[in-house]
């Protein structure tokens, strides 16, 4: 059987056991990449080297690729880019352990890599920052090297039948640890992972992050795009409680990278449908069309109509109001020439302000009740605008969805507690984020 159908058979046994790893691998294409060692994830692509995947038996292939997709499904290849490849990839293969808890797999635990259980199940920019700092470094001699397996990575693979992956309590899982630190270098010979002449395999290859790291997170980087389709599937999955195997504590850190966090230049992006070119300027970073580089090229900038509601009802207290208005003027820091504002509680309170530059005061006005309808009927009436900014404490009937269909929506509220009580009844008429605290 080839390496491409063993991969095959593994992932179709998830379409029943593990639908949410089933449905987020079908998101990436399945590449053969023999110049890699092992197996990666990159630009929505899965690459293996064939070589790699035959040399495993059937449970350790199992969980590589259960490991991959929950990669994927933390989405660590589409984070921003980290400057150190190498502990980028350990950072993921410690949070991918702390959670799966595997003896098939020789991943570090965080107890390994920095002697405290203080750090047990964090995240990936956790441990990423943690491995910078001189505590790991004291904690582990060459702790960005293959010897940092000393402290108990490879016990785990030669006693896979008796301590593995039933440990799944922390202190069964550090006892584990503990007893492996003692015998790891006497048993690095006899391990499964290393044939008979004492090389090591290209499963000891794959978790080490100095052999391997560097070409596996070649390429990791932000993308919206990607990130955004895994969101529907973990959404999909948390809606139909299709959560397969995985754990609960993984669920939920799962879910923690699923909530949204305000991005001003992300929700420019959302309103990015209709566009406006407003003034062309003069370069020579680009050729002219008609004369080449002779004469200078032209660019335009471009806009977008935006209008900005504020919910002054009495619920909102001054504070709230003060950051509503602040994210205003953040607005004009990303290319945004002018912004429309009104204030609303039961309907639309004064005039609608027309904003080309940032104000330091605002008059607020209103503080009655609330009730998002008049603001529909606002963009039912003004059909100019690009996107709608409601920013809000929610506590108000749902309201119809508004007949104007080329204004985009968006919910902002002004804390967490208050999204997660309103946003799933919103989602016909546009998406919901909120305030990350300080």
């Amino acid at each position: 059987m080839s390496a491409r159908d063993r991969i095959a058979q593994t992932v179709e046994l998830w379409f029943l056991a593990e639908p949410l790893l089933f449905s987020v691998w079908t998101t990436h294409h399945i590449i053969i990449e023999p110049r890699i060692r092992t197996i990666r994830v990159r630009h929505g692509k899965i690459e293996y080297n064939p070589d790699f995947i035959n040399e495993l038996n059937r449970q350790q292939l199992n969980m590589v690729l259960r490991c991959e997709a929950i990669r994927i499904l933390l989405k660590h290849p589409y984070s921003r880019r980290k400057e150190n490849r190498e502990l980028a990839y350990l950072a993921s293969n410690i949070t991918l352990q702390e959670h799966l808890r595997s003896a098939a797999l020789p991943f570090p635990y965080a107890h390994d890599v920095f002697g405290t259980d203080e750090f047990d199940s964090q995240y990936f920019e956790f441990y990423y920052y943690k491995l910078q700092t001189p505590e790991a470094q004291i904690s582990v001699p060459n702790s960005a090297s293959g010897r940092r397996g000393d402290n108990g990575q490879e016990s785990d693979n030669g006693q896979e039948s008796d301590n593995g992956q039933e440990s799944d309590d922390g202190q069964g899982k550090h006892e584990n640890k503990d007893q492996s630190a003692t015998g790891s270098e006497s048993s690095q010979g006899e391990s499964g992972d290393t044939d008979a002449e004492g090389q090591v395999s290209l499963l000891e290859v794959h978790a080490d992050a100095d052999k391997t790291g560097n070409e596996n997170t070649q390429d990791w980087d932000s993308d919206e795009l990607l990130s955004d389709r895994i969101n529907d599937k973990i959404r999909m999955a948390h809606e139909s409680n299709r959560w397969g195997t995985i754990a609960g504590d993984l669920q939920e850190r799962i879910l923690a990278a699923l909530k949204p966090k305000l991005d001003y230049r992300a929700v420019l992006r959302h309103f990015r449908a209709s566009i406006l070119s407003v003034n062309r300027v003069l370069t020579r970073m680009k050729p002219s069309r008609r004369y080449g580089f002779l004469y200078m090229g032209s660019r335009r900038d471009f806009t977008t109509h935006l209008l900005f509601a504020v919910d002054v009802s009495g619920s909102v207290d001054s504070e709230d109001l003060e950051k509503g208005f602040s994210i205003v003027n953040q607005f004009f820091k990303y290319g945004i020439q002018s912004i429309d504002v009104i204030q609303f509680d039961t309907e639309i309170r004064g005039k609608c302000l027309s904003l080309r530059r940032a104000r330091r005061e605002i008059m607020a006005v209103g503080r009655g009740g609330t009730d998002f309808a008049p603001v529909m009927s606002y963009i039912d009436e003004h059909r100019g605008y690009d996107g709608l900014v409601i920013f809000t404490d929610g506590g108000a009937p749902i309201p119809s969805k508004p007949k104007n269909t080329k204004t985009r929506v968006l919910w902002l509220f002004n804390t967490e507690s208050n999204y997660q009580i309103t946003h799933k009844q919103l989602r016909m008429i546009g998406r919901s984020v909120f305030l990350k605290e300080d």
